[in-house]
């Protein structure tokens, strides 16, 4: 019994060391987009940016980012006029996949359901050996 709940605390803590570190990897990668720098600093951009650019920084924009500032604004308006002159250079970018949920944040869902299932699982074997 007490390696089973050894073996279900260390799946919890690989779970939250995995979980803890794609969690700081969008804003890490999010302060290094040069769109989102100018749009912070500025309030707009200054820059001509590729629409694969202005699609990967709306992707990996953090949610503060995107509730207090005009950013998210402006770089659809950026979108929109570059998709209206065609001015297309650049690509799709990263964000072409369709998904509307940023990478990390799929990975810490699939990793919870994981660990929920885990646990069921041990939850159910449990119950059978107490019987």
């Amino acid at each position: 019994m007490k390696a089973k709940a050894r073996a279900a605390v260390t799946l919890l803590a690989v779970a939250a060391t995995l979980a803890a570190g794609a969690c700081a990897a969008v804003p890490a990668f999010a302060a290094t987009n040069p769109v989102l720098t100018d749009c912070n600093a500025h309030g707009a951009l200054t820059k001509s940016y590729s629409i694969a650019q202005l699609r990967q920084a709306l992707a990996t924009m953090s949610a503060s980012t995107k509730e207090y500032t005009s950013c998210p604004d402006v770089i659809n308006r950026a979108i929109a006029a570059a998709v209206a002159s065609g001015t297309t250079h650049g690509g799709t970018g990263a964000s072409g996949s369709g998904s509307f949920l940023p990478t990390p944040v799929i990975v810490i869902l699939v990793l919870l359901v994981l660990a929920g299932v885990t646990f069921g699982a041990v939850a159910v074997r449990r119950r059978r050996d107490d019987r």
